[in-house]
């Protein structure tokens, strides 16, 4: 999934749909970069150890945007902002949902057990994904804003190897998982340096947040050529293929 509409330009229609002044879009742009960064710096896992809801975690970070694109408002003219710029990124308006991504989970889910691994928050899973139906090919999920770790953390894809063990019944080593993802620190180099295959999603024109991540080390790294997949096309046929080897 992806936004559909650049945040900046999202965050600043909210703001004139419901009677607020603006700011530049340029300006949003760079302040919600730096608001977004600073937020998971002073609360790490979406405020996971200080108990913040999504919802909190995300006014806090909504209202540094603003701030630092140079726009402040009244108490009640941020309340209706930011629950407009909730509210739209928890509807059909805010997502994109890639043509390839339907046709894979519908192919894998019937073959693997299929988890999810998210640096994000609960609504991602609770809300948006059963809002596009696409809830049902996964077994199990796994949450920085729940668990208190982020990818490449190597406590998140523990928990995931717990989780996939407890679902099929019996011990799944680090090794009997292909993980999927398109940032190369916290996927890519997550994955490998825990001891699973990874394949790295490039899509053209997908921007990655987390570009501060520092990408963990692992045996061979200097010489492995990455996986790179540009769709999950690719990935069916590559699993397709090592089937049958």
């Amino acid at each position: 999934m992806y936004h559909r509409d650049p945040i900046a330009e999202v965050y600043c229609r909210c703001a004139f749909m419901v009677g607020a002044s603006a700011p530049p879009v340029d300006a949003m742009k760079a302040s919600f970069k730096a608001a977004f960064r600073a937020s998971l710096e002073k609360y790490p896992c979406f405020g996971h150890a200080e108990g913040l809801s999504s919802r909190e975690w995300w006014r806090r970070t909504v209202r540094a945007a603003f701030e630092g694109a140079g726009s402040t408002y009244t108490e009640a003219e941020f309340n209706r902002v930011f629950r407009r710029v909730y509210q739209h990124y928890g509807s059909f308006e805010g997502y994109t949902v890639f043509e390839d991504v339907r046709p894979f989970l519908e192919w894998a889910s019937q073959r693997y057990c299929v988890g999810l691994i998210s640096n994000n928050v609960d609504r991602l899973v609770d809300s948006v994904l059963p809002l596009f139906g696409l809830h049902d090919h996964f077994k199990f999920y796994v949450l920085s804003h729940e668990i208190g770790a982020e990818k490449p953390s190597r406590a998140v894809f523990e928990h995931a190897l717990k989780e996939a063990s407890a679902i099929l019944g019996s011990p799944v080593e680090a090794e009997h998982v292909l993980h999927i993802g398109d940032n190369y620190a916290a996927d890519y180099c997550g994955a490998r340096a825990m001891g699973s295959a990874a394949a790295l999603m490039s899509r053209e024109g997908v921007f990655q947040y987390q570009t501060w991540l520092h990408a963990p080390d692992y045996i061979g790294k200097a010489a492995e050529q990455v996986q790179e997949v540009t769709s999950f096309q690719e990935v069916q046929e590559m699993l397709e293929k090592a089937s049958k080897i």
